[in-house]
């Protein structure tokens, strides 16, 4: 079980870690889990150069080449969100624009999220929901959401939050299990 875990808050130890860290908790001993902390990486989103659709690959020379790989290694992705301004953070976004040319490369991958905020949150789901679809990836159910209340909050006045996440993760692995148990070698 390859499992990567894309953290998109630029805190690393804030509410959204704190919700894919209790994500991942779900997941076996022996799945192989990759950490990729946005945050920490230098990357642009999509430029107007267009080279992908003659090369078949993106052509930015940046931290999201080792992202790709990543990608196509992961059977499970879990992503991890704040809302900002009613959408996923942005090194969310810049992730979801630079895989544009991979259209159909995640396909089948089973795809989770966890999100957190204060309010209108909807926006950031749809976000994430459209992403996975686009990419033909399987949805992995309702994913999680951590209420915050106030601007720099966080989860002690959500009792759902954790438990959610938690929940999030054994969905996947469920998931997981439904897919790969009976695969044929």
């Amino acid at each position: 079980m390859n499992v990567l875990a894309i953290y998109g808050s630029p805190r690393k130890d804030g509410n959204t870690a704190q919700m894919m860290d209790v994500a991942l908790t779900a997941f076996p001993e022996e799945a192989a889990i990759h950490k990729i902390f946005l945050g920490e990486l230098k990357f642009s989103g999509c430029g107007p150069c267009r080279e992908c659709k003659t090369k078949g690959y993106c052509v930015i020379e940046d931290d999201m080449q080792s992202v790709y790989k990543e990608l196509f290694w992961a059977e499970i992705i879990l992503f991890g969100s704040p809302s900002q301004f009613s959408d996923v953070s942005v090194d969310i976004k810049k992730l979801m624009e630079r895989t544009w040319w991979m259209k159909g490369g995640l396909h089948n991958k089973i795809g989770g999220y966890v999100v957190t905020g204060r309010r209108y949150i909807e926006s950031t789901l749809n976000t994430l929901h459209a992403f996975m679809l686009r990419h033909r990836m399987i949805l992995g159910g309702s994913g999680a959401i951590g209420f915050t209340f106030t601007e720099m909050g966080n989860l002690d006045y959500d009792p759902l939050a954790l438990r959610d996440a938690k929940g999030t993760g054994m969905r996947l692995v469920e998931l997981y299990d439904l897919i790969y148990k009976n695969k044929q070698p």
